[in-house]
C-alpha cells in the first residue's frame, strides 16, 4: 500500500470534513455540476454520457478545487496532488480491467460482507476521545452515559470511518422516508426543505445512479420460505383485516452486490456506488478533487472579517449568500487545523468549510472549536470562539445580535435516535441456511398507531429478522446486562464504570467462545427468529457534549482546545419521554399479531416466561432491600431513583422490559438542527433550537456549513443513510449558486 504524502499548507475553494453518505451525496452533486459547467462551456446544447442536459454555465466551476478529509486510514491508492492510481480487478469473464470501483472499498476484512455488520460495529475497543492517530478499523466506538430510563445501562455508539463512513459498518438498508408524514406535517423543516420535494427529487436521482452503477441489491433475491413460515404450515385462519396487514410486508433493498459470487454478498458503500463510477467515466475530475485519508481535523479556525483580505476579482465567484455575509461582516471560518500522522498543519478554505462528519463527530468538532452555548463551553473548559479572536465587528451596530446568537447556539442539543425493542422466538422449523438473510433483516411492516398522549400517531417499523449474526449478538447483549451503573445494596456505593466496562469485555469474550462453536451457532441460526419493534418518531431528546482534558472545576480554560484532547460525552436520554413507552406498547399489539400468525408453534424466549420469572424475583428482592434499609438505616421505602412513567394503560412489566431490553437503531440525528427561513438569527430562531439556517450555514459565522444528519430537526421514518445522501446532493445546488 502506498502512503500519502503530508499535505502542505494550501488553499482550496471548498473543504469537506467527513466522508459519510452526506459527503458522498454532496460530492456527487458538486462533480455533476462541474461536468455540466464544462459541457456548457464547450457547447450550448447537447447531452453528455451522464444524461446531463446543457444549461446556462455556472460560474467558473471547471477550476473549482475541493478537498475532502477523512479520519480513517484505509487508502489503497495515492491521491495526493489530485491523482488517482487505479486498481486492477477481474470481471466475471476473468478479463483484467482498470476500475475505479475498488478504490473506495475499505481494506478491513470485516467490511466486505453485510453479514458482518454487527461484529464490525461493536467488536472494537471503545474510544472515549478522538486520538490524533488514524485507525485502520472501520469503527470508532463511543459509549453513552448510564441511561437512567434504560435501567442505567451503558449503550454502544459506533461511528464509521473510511470512504463511505457509516455505510462501511451499517446493515446496508436503503430506504426512503415517508415524505408526506416526515416533511409535510413536521413544521420544523424550514423553507426550501418543507414538504420534502427537494429531498425526494435528489433521492430519485441518487437511487437511479446507484442502480445504474449496480450498487443496490433488490429484495427479490431473498427467499420466501423464511419470511412467512406460518403459510407453509397450513394456517389460514386469519381474518381479512389480518391478511391485509400481513400482505403489507415490505422487503429490504440493500447497498450490496452479488456480482463476484452467486452465493455471497459484497458490501457497496456510497462512495463506491456514486463517486467511483463518476471518476472512472470522467477522469478529468481528478484535477478538481483531492482526497486525503487519515486526517484528523482538530478544530475550525475563525478570523474576524475585518482581518480578511478582499479580492474584487472574486466577487463573481461568490454566491448570493456569501455576499450577504460579507455585507454583515460576520466572522469567517477560514481554515481547519488537522493532524496527519506526525504532521500538524492547516488547510484553508476560500469559500466554505462543510462538516459532514455525522451527528456525533460534527457537534464534537464545533464544541472543541468554541462554537456552542456559553454554559456548555464553560462546563467543557473551552474558550468560546468570540473570546479567542476579540473581533470588534461582533460589537458594532449592524452585528449586535451576533454575539447573542453565538452565546446561545445549541450545538449538541436535540440528539435523537430511533429506538428498537426486540421480541425473540425459538421455532421448531429448521430453516435452510440458504434462506437466511444477507444482513439479518428480512423485511418489515410500517405501522401508524394512534396514541392517547399525542395528536401525532406513533410511526413504527415492525421487523422480521433471523439469526444470521446471533453468535455475535447474544454474547454482546447478554454481557451488556452487566455494563451499567451499579449501586451496592444497603451501602449506596457506586461501582466505577471502568470496572463494569472491563467485566463486560471479558464476559463477552467468554460467551463469544461458547457461541462460536460451529454446531451450536448453526443450530441457533436455523431456528431463531426476531420480531423487532422500531419506534421511528420518539419524543425523547438527548445531548452530545465534550470535556477538555485541561478543564477543571476550579478554573476555566483560557486557550483554545483541540478535538483530540477532548472526551466525547453522549447522552441520548432514551425513553425519558413517557410517550415513547406508550407508543411502544401500542406497537406491541401488532407484534402479538405477528406472533399469533407466524410463531404460534414456537417458544417465546423474550419476554416469555424467562423474563416474567426474572422480573418477579427482582421486584421481590428490591422490595426486601428497601424494607431492610428503612428498618435499620433509615432509608425510604419508595425508590426515588426509579424513573416515573406517565400513562396508566402501560403495564408495569412492559415498562421494565422496555427499560431492560430497548436498544438504539443507530440513526442519530438532530445535534445541529436547522431552523428559521432566513438568516435573521433572531431570538425566535433560537427558541426553535436551531444551529444552522435553511442554507445549512452555522448562525453567526460565515463560510461554515453543516451537511449531515445532525441538521435534521426531527427524525425521519427510515434509516438515515439515503436521506443524508439526498440532503448532500440537494445542498450542492445552492452551495455554488
Amino acid at each position: 500500500m502506498e502512503q500519502q504524502q503530508a499535505p502542505k499548507e494550501q488553499d482550496f475553494d471548498i473543504v469537506i470534513v467527513g466522508a459519510g453518505p452526506s459527503a458522498a451525496g454532496l460530492l456527487h452533486g458538486l462533480l455533476h455540476r462541474i461536468i455540466l459547467d464544462r459541457c456548457c462551456s464547450s457547447s450550448s446544447s447537447g447531452e453528455d454520457d451522464d444524461g446531463i442536459s446543457g444549461k446556462k454555465s455556472l460560474s467558473n466551476l471547471s477550476h473549482l478545487r475541493i478537498v475532502i478529509l477523512e479520519r480513517g486510514n484505509n487508502f489503497s491508492y495515492t491521491t495526493h496532488n489530485s491523482t488517482l492510481s487505479c486498481a486492477k480487478a477481474a470481471d466475471d469473464d476473468g478479463k483484467i480491467i482498470t476500475s475505479s470501483l475498488l478504490l473506495f472499498e475499505h481494506c478491513h476484512p470485516s467490511t466486505f460482507s453485510l453479514q458482518n455488520w454487527f461484529q464490525t460495529a461493536h467488536y472494537v475497543p471503545p474510544t472515549p476521545s478522538l486520538s490524533c492517530k488514524a485507525t485502520r478499523h472501520p469503527t470508532i466506538l463511543y459509549t453513552t452515559t448510564p441511561q437512567s430510563h434504560l435501567s442505567n445501562r451503558i449503550i454502544d455508539v459506533p461511528t464509521g470511518t473510511g470512504w463511505g463512513g457509516g455505510t462501511n459498518i451499517n446493515a446496508g438498508l436503503v430506504m426512503q422516508p415517508q415524505f408526506g408524514n416526515d416533511f409535510d406535517k413536521n413544521n420544523n423543516w424550514p423553507g426550501r426543505w418543507k414538504g420534502g420535494d427537494l429531498i425526494q427529487n435528489s433521492m430519485d436521482e441518487i437511487v437511479s445512479d446507484m442502480k445504474k452503477n449496480k450498487g443496490l441489491l433488490l429484495s427479490t433475491s431473498l427467499g420466501n420460505d423464511f419470511l412467512l413460515p406460518g403459510s407453509e404450515e397450513g394456517e389460514e385462519d386469519g381474518s381479512s383485516e389480518e391478511d391485509g396487514f400481513m400482505s403489507s410486508f415490505e422487503r429490504p433493498t440493500l447497498s450490496s452486490s452479488t456480482t463476484r459470487s452467486s452465493s455471497d454478498n459484497i458490501r457497496v458503500n456510497y462512495f463506491t456506488s456514486l463517486i467511483a463510477p463518476l471518476l472512472e467515466r470522467h477522469p478529468e475530475l481528478h484535477s478538481n478533487i483531492t482526497f486525503l485519508s487519515g486526517v484528523q481535523v482538530e478544530r475550525i479556525l475563525i478570523r474576524c472579517s475585518c482581518d480578511a483580505g478582499h479580492d474584487d476579482n472574486c466577487d463573481d465567484d461568490l454566491s448570493t449568500r456569501q455576499q450577504q455575509q460579507q455585507q454583515y461582516k460576520l466572522p469567517q471560518a477560514c481554515a481547519v487545523e488537522c493532524n496527519y500522522g506526525d504532521y500538524h498543519g492547516i488547510i484553508r478554505a476560500k469559500h466554505d468549510i462543510i462538516l459532514c462528519s455525522g451527528a456525533i463527530a460534527t457537534p464534537s468538532l464545533l464544541l472543541a472549536s468554541g462554537i456552542g452555548t456559553e454554559d456548555d463551553l464553560r462546563m467543557a473548559g473551552i474558550t468560546p470562539w468570540y473570546e479567542q479572536i476579540k473581533c470588534n465587528n461582533i460589537h458594532n451596530a449592524n452585528n449586535s445580535h451576533v454575539e447573542s446568537v453565538s452565546r446561545n447556539l445549541p450545538v449538541g442539543h436535540n440528539l435523537r435516535d430511533h429506538i428498537l425493542l426486540p421480541r425473540v422466538f425459538l421455532t421448531p422449523r429448521r430453516c435452510n441456511s440458504g434462506a437466511l438473510s444477507y444482513n439479518s433483516i428480512n423485511g418489515w411492516w410500517m405501522i401508524h398507531a394512534p396514541t392517547s398522549s399525542s395528536t401525532i400517531a406513533a410511526k413504527m417499523q415492525l421487523q422480521l429478522a433471523d439469526g444470521i449474526q446471533i453468535e455475535y449478538m447474544i454474547p454482546h447483549f447478554a454481557a451488556g446486562a452487566l455494563r451499567r451503573r451499579w449501586i451496592l445494596p444497603l451501602l449506596d456505593v457506586h461501582l466505577p464504570l471502568a470496572w463494569m466496562q472491563g467485566i463486560f469485555l471479558r464476559v463477552r469474550a467468554v460467551l463469544r467462545v461458547f457461541f462460536g462453536i460451529a454446531l451450536s451457532s448453526k443450530w441457533v441460526k436455523q431456528r431463531i427468529r426476531f420480531s423487532n419493534l422500531c419506534l421511528l418518531n420518539p419524543k425523547s431528546v438527548g445531548q452530545v457534549t465534550v470535556r477538555s482534558s485541561s478543564s477543571s472545576s476550579s478554573s476555566r480554560m483560557k486557550s483554545f482546545a483541540r478535538l483530540g484532547d477532548c472526551k466525547v460525552i453522549i447522552d441520548p436520554n432514551y425513553l425519558s419521554d413517557s410517550r415513547d413507552v406508550e407508543s411502544l406498547w401500542r406497537g406491541w399489539t401488532y407484534s402479538s399479531r405477528v406472533k399469533q400468525r407466524l410463531f404460534r408453534r414456537g417458544i417465546e424466549i423474550l419476554p416469555g416466561h424467562t423474563f416474567s420469572i426474572g422480573y418477579a424475583a427482582c421486584s421481590l428482592l428490591s422490595s426486601a432491600i428497601r424494607r431492610v434499609k428503612a428498618a435499620f438505616l433509615g432509608g425510604e421505602l419508595h425508590n426515588k431513583n426509579e424513573p416515573e412513567y406517565g400513562g396508566n394503560e402501560v403495564p408495569q412489566w412492559f415498562r421494565k422490559y422496555a427499560a431492560e431490553f430497548s436498544n438504539p437503531y443507530y440513526h442519530w440525528c438532530g445535534t445541529c438542527a436547522m431552523g428559521g427561513e432566513d438568516s435573521s438569527m433572531s431570538a425566535t430562531t433560537l427558541n426553535l433550537g436551531s444551529v444552522v439556517d435553511e442554507h445549512l450555514c452555522v448562525r453567526g459565522l460565515s463560510n461554515l456549513r453543516v451537511c449531515d444528519a445532525s441538521v435534521f430537526p426531527d427524525t425521519v421514518s427510515a434509516p438515515t443513510a439515503l436521506t443524508c445522501t439526498a440532503l448532500g446532493h440537494a445542498a450542492s445546488s445552492f452551495i455554488i449558486e
